[in-house]
């Protein structure tokens, strides 16, 4: 069943919800397969567990594929002392950017981090090693701690969450600040 494209699938939703006795049966043709009927019911608790099981929820408006990795824990900022300085992967610290240190994930990988405090979310490019305290997950630019409201306090207890993890609909929930967050990356 999950060969099928979404377009399909929502054809098949389609035929499905406009039939309306329960004891209907719906004829479907799949993909390189013959023709099999599945009885209505059947069908929607299929699409029903199939949705369910692929996504869950992290926070409100925020769901992840339920294989992801998703780190909770204290977040800190770093600025003023290391700016001008190289990073782990050669760039220039920049603490106007959206950036941030990771002991863990790839260089390169983009992640929002939702700030648990006050529900306010970044998009950043990690950039560099650290932190280097024990007990923080990561290191943000001073810009990014800015954005999410940690700046007075110094560190928040946040979630990391890895872009290639976010549903599609938590995706178009955050698009135009992911969108506007990557291009202050660089």
């Amino acid at each position: 069943m999950r060969g099928i494209t979404a377009t399909a699938l929502g054809c098949l939703i389609l035929v499905a919800s406009s039939h309306a006795s329960e004891e209907s049966f719906l004829d479907i043709t799949l993909p390189k397969k013959k023709q099999q009927l599945i009885e209505l019911r059947e069908f929607r608790e299929m699409i029903s567990d199939l949705l369910k099981d692929e996504y869950r929820e992290i926070a409100p408006g925020i769901k992840v594929k339920k294989d992801c990795r998703v780190e909770r824990g204290i977040a800190s900022w770093y600025g003023g002392r290391f700016h001008g300085r190289r990073t782990a992967n050669g760039e220039i610290y920049d603490l106007f950017k959206f950036t941030a240190a990771s002991r863990t994930l790839p260089l390169g990988t983009y992640v929002l981090v939702r700030n648990e405090e006050n529900g306010k979310v970044i998009t950043v490019r990690i950039n560099d090693r650290g932190p280097y305290i024990d007990g923080r997950i990561i290191d943000l630019s001073q810009a990014a701690a800015y954005k999410i409201g940690m700046m007075a306090q110094g560190v928040s207890m946040v979630q990391v969450i890895p872009l290639r993890c976010l549903a599609p609909e938590s995706v178009v929930r955050f698009y135009d600040d992911i969108i506007l967050d990557i291009a202050n990356s660089f």
